[in-house]
């Protein structure tokens, strides 16, 4: 089984900046995501080629808000999943819950309110499932 991809300093995706708004890399994010999904039982062999361009795809880091996400549907459960974690180089940083308010809103829009969060063992990482 291929564990569900969580968000680290370093992204399988895109580097953006400043030119690049929450909203933007949201819209982006979240076109790429719908052409696909993430496969839970894709851990070898070709599924596990189409999970990793798929994450590559759907992850990304915004350096303005110090922000490296992935935003992803997850095909087993059949629901959108985000993991956000804030970090700049040198690594993790506390949790910006105003940012990630911002990014919520952008990536589940109207969505927002079903989204339920799950906490990790770092606290400048959470998960959110709808």
């Amino acid at each position: 089984m291929s564990k569900t991809p969580i968000a680290t300093p370093h992204t399988e995706g895109r580097t953006l900046g400043t030119d690049w708004s929450v909203a933007n890399v949201a819209r982006l994010l979240r076109a790429n995501a719908d052409r696909g999904a993430w496969h839970a039982d894709g851990a070898r062999g070709s599924l596990a080629e189409v999970n990793q361009y798929y994450l590559r795809k759907v992850s990304a880091k915004h350096l303005p808000t110090n922000v490296s996400l992935i935003f992803m549907r997850l095909k087993n459960e059949n629901c959108w999943y985000a993991s956000l974690c804030f970090a700049d180089a040198d690594g993790y940083l506390p949790w910006d819950a105003d940012a990630a308010e911002q990014w919520l809103q952008q990536l589940f829009g109207e969505d927002r309110a079903q989204v339920r969060v799950e906490d990790t063992e770092n606290p400048s990482v959470q998960l959110f499932f709808c």
